[in-house]
């Protein structure tokens, strides 16, 4: 058999009913956590200190807000934060540790106590390493952590773990928050084109092959092996004519959706048939055409969340797309990207006019073309979705496409304060970019820019793990209150650690920093916190010994390099340092 197995679709179907979505979900179910943890796919952007404290202050505004407004939030209730499609679980580390920080800023009660973060995701595999995780079991022990297996397209419940609780329609008394990151591009979606004014379907017929598998099997997983999926798809478009557009959606999405996705289709129908919208600016081509997808599996996945708290919810997502539909315009074929697995480019657009026509408002970014874009939409359950909403629900198509166009909004001006203030202002892809221009880019950055990148990022320890070897090779030149300022910010950055793999051995690096700094007291605990999670190493036994020699400790040390030896027989400086405690020749330290 190949080592290259083809699976090839010879018919065309609906987008979303197309084959590649399931090959998507193989590919999760079966690397698991390895799909982050080994760089598979890149997960940095999106689960990193700097967005925790970002959606953690958005999140709190909207809190804030429920709270203040006393017939929108229950206090004997719990407020769930739903995470879907959590991968590491890293994120709601940040989140939760980041709402702590802020309830003992707050001169204002905010009911931290009752908030309870639902991890989900429809790997099973990912769930049991939640519950195994040693940095979530204080939160789970505090009643403020729940895990899930949730299937976003198809479930309609949510059966936590921990309490036994099941989350079903109309039982959630008050609203929810979710959390979707890099989830809209990676769920089913369904392809349109307007061409001269004619809405047209896209049909799709996959061919795909997993790439890097030595057996044939399209979810085939090894240790050493890196799985990834290349798909080629061919597509074609067929006309649909206007009284079809009514039911295109009808059996296919619970009714009172198939309303929603109605008058979106005819929204973008009249804006790109619109001679007044064909003459755009000098930033877009201009063009009576467009390409688009709706997010249908999103969409779904929202209308199942929501219905569990009646239509109520604020609804936090960072993805890679477009806001504005301007930029959709003319005819091409959907963009996919591969990194492992596939993603698309996310509508945020069309989930804006969805969460309009029910009702909601949204807060967009922005930041235009960028590889994280954070959006949010608010959901008020206010309003009867049984009746449909006339066509003025919707903004015109000749509005301004990024308006927050909603009489809901004023009632809620600490999100909006925030989303400007954690989003608008300095977002989680500014952070992304700036990091990378100092870790790819800067040859040698100064210690002052690390130290003052490791404060913006809330001393996130991938980036410190990163950017070691500067801060490392530069410690023992730095001045007095830079030194301080490191001693304590690696106190934050341990606080921050995540482990998922023996890969990035943070309190290793730690130690090195701790030694470089004179403290061996702190750098032993850091040494011996490696041992703990990463295991023996005989470098490590070796600069313990280094930490006890200088503290005058020689028995301890000797022990130390001894057991180097005993991991590593020809290791040559523990067998010098040995030789020279023996000596009783204790020479000057050097460098590690």
């Amino acid at each position: 058999m190949s080592s290259q197995q083809e699976v090839t679709e010879k018919s065309f179907t609906r987008c979303s009913d197309s084959e590649m979505w399931s090959i998507m979900m193989n590919f999760y179910d079966a690397q698991g956590i390895r799909s982050w943890s080994k760089g598979i796919v890149p997960s940095f952007v999106t689960q990193n200190a700097f967005i925790g404290r970002s959606y953690a202050r958005v999140i709190a505004g909207y809190i804030i807000d429920l709270y203040q407004n006393k017939n929108r939030f229950d206090p004997a209730e719990k407020l769930y934060l739903i995470e879907l499609g959590a991968g590491t679980g890293k994120l709601a580390f940040y989140i939760l540790k980041s709402l702590d920080e802020i309830k003992n800023r707050l001169n204002i009660h905010f009911p931290v106590d009752q908030i309870v973060y639902v991890l989900t995701d429809f790997t099973e595999s990912n769930v049991i390493f939640w519950e195994e995780h040693e940095a979530l079991k204080p939160f789970v022990q505090q009643g403020r952590l729940d895990f899930a297996k949730f299937e976003a397209e198809n479930d309609d419940s949510l059966s936590l773990r921990v309490s036994g609780n099941i989350l079903t329609k109309g039982t959630v008394k008050n609203p929810l928050v979710i959390i979707g990151n890099y989830l809209i591009d990676t769920l089913s979606q369904d392809i349109f084109q307007i061409d001269k004014g004619v809405l047209k379907e896209g049909l799709v017929s996959v061919q795909a092959k997993e790439q890097g598998s030595d057996n044939g099997s399209m979810n085939h997983s090894t240790e050493n092996t890196r799985c990834s999926i290349s798909i080629q798809n061919e597509y074609k478009y067929q006309a649909i004519i206007d009284e079809q557009i009514d039911s295109y959606y009808k059996e296919y999405v619970l009714p009172c959706d198939e309303m929603h996705l109605t008058h979106i289709l005819h929204w973008y129908k009249k804006y790109f048939s619109s001679e007044a919208n064909a003459k755009t600016t000098c930033c877009h081509k201009t063009s009576d055409s467009a390409s688009l997808l709706i997010p249908i599996g999103f969409i779904k996945a929202l209308r199942a969340l929501t219905d569990l708290s009646c239509g109520r919810a604020l609804i936090i997502t960072g993805d890679k797309g477009a806001s504005d539909p301007n930029r959709f315009r003319g005819l091409t074929d959907p963009h996919m990207a591969f990194h492992g697995s596939f993603s698309v480019m996310a509508n945020f657009h069309a989930i804006k006019l969805y969460c309009m026509s029910r009702g909601g408002f949204a807060l967009m970014s922005d930041q235009d073309e960028v590889s994280l874009m954070v959006n949010a939409f608010v959901l008020t359950g206010d309003g009867n979705e049984a009746i449909s909403c006339p066509p003025s629900s919707l903004p015109a198509p000749a509005a301004t496409p990024l308006d927050v166009n909603s009489s809901q909004a004023p009632a809620y001006k600490n999100l909006c304060n925030a989303f400007e203030d954690q989003v608008n202002s300095f977002s989680p892809n500014d952070f992304y970019l700036m990091q990378r221009c100092m870790v790819e880019e800067a040859r040698n950055p100064s210690l002052s820019s690390i130290l003052s990148l490791f404060k913006l990022s809330n001393w996130d320890c991938e980036l410190f793990f990163k950017l070691r070897e500067n801060v490392i090779s530069q410690i023992p030149r730095a001045t007095i209150g830079m030194k301080s300022d490191f001693e304590a910010g690696s106190k934050k950055i341990w606080s921050n650690y995540y482990h998922l793999d023996n890969d990035k051995d943070v309190a290793f690096e730690l130690g090195r920093v701790m030694f470089g700094l004179h403290c061996w007291e702190e750098s032993l605990k850091f040494y011996q916190l490696s041992v703990d999670i990463c295991g023996q190493h005989h470098i490590t036994q070796h600069n313990m010994g280094l930490c006890y020699a200088s503290l005058n400790k020689y028995q301890e040390a000797t022990a130390c390099f001894v057991r180097s030896l005993e991991l590593k027989p020809d290791y040559e400086k523990a067998a010098t340092w040995l030789e020279q405690i023996k000596n009783k020749e204790i020479a000057s330290l050097t460098k590690l």
